[in-house]
């Protein structure tokens, strides 16, 4: 990623959370939003800078930790020890910054449908299916099978309308085939040649979606945290 394609990056975490456009511009400063409303506390790094939004108290008890510390789960649970915290585990981020120029599976039978992805989601384990969304993303390439059944998906919604958020799903018989990197690289591809940067999540013990993002050429500069608190219990 070049210093042009961070500061995009930032600018779309930045208003994502609340803040001035330029707030995560300075790396090794952590930038903070009071929300008294909010019901849950969101810490996010990206490329050295830092971010915290959250009720009054999360923000007045993170001054106690620094960043390394709040990046793990445990860190920014500890915050919100009086008030349920629930927090599902560190989610990297990771972001492309070129085309990929080959392809895993030669000339795959791709639909571009809705239906074929929420068929997929069918046949997937719940837990898979949840972090890669698929069904909030609003552009697909799913590769079919000869009978136009689905193997395996990946797409992207716009975020924040600079950056695209990815996601990928393969039914797990069709696994290590090359089939989920094929259409996670259409779509990477896709969401590069319209302007946006691609943007990969994946749960820090994912290690299966990590290296297929490393693969695609992705490259984790940033992680997001979020504990959802109720009123205090004390």
């Amino acid at each position: 990623m070049d210093g042009h394609q961070i500061d995009i990056i930032r600018l779309a975490w930045a208003r994502e959370l609340g803040l001035p456009d330029r707030a995560l511009g300075d790396p090794g400063t952590r930038h903070v939003r009071v929300d008294e409303a909010a019901d849950r506390i969101r810490f996010v790094t990206v490329a050295g800078a830092s971010a915290l939004v959250g009720p009054g108290w999360a923000v007045e008890r993170a001054g106690q930790q620094d960043d390394d510390e709040l990046v793990h789960a445990g860190g920014l649970l500890t915050l919100a020890k009086d008030h349920a915290g629930r927090c599902s585990g560190p989610v990297e981020l990771g972001w492309a910054a070129d085309f990929g120029k080959s392809i895993a599976v030669e000339e795959p039978l791709v639909s571009h449908k809705r239906d074929h992805v929420v068929e997929l989601q069918g046949l997937c384990p719940p837990d898979d299916v949840a972090e890669a969304d698929l069904t909030g993303k609003s552009t697909w390439y799913t590769i079919v099978d000869d009978d136009h059944r689905p193997l395996a998906s990946a797409g992207y919604a716009e975020w924040q309308g600079i950056v695209a958020d990815m996601g990928a799903l393969t039914v797990p018989f069709a696994r290590r085939r090359g089939l989920g990197a094929t259409a996670a690289q259409l779509a990477t591809n896709d969401a590069l040649d319209a302007g946006l940067i691609p943007q990969w999540r994946a749960h820090r013990d994912n290690v299966a979606s990590r290296r297929l993002a490393a693969r695609l050429g992705y490259e984790e500069l940033g992680t997001h945290l979020s504990v959802a608190v109720t009123a205090s219990t004390v």
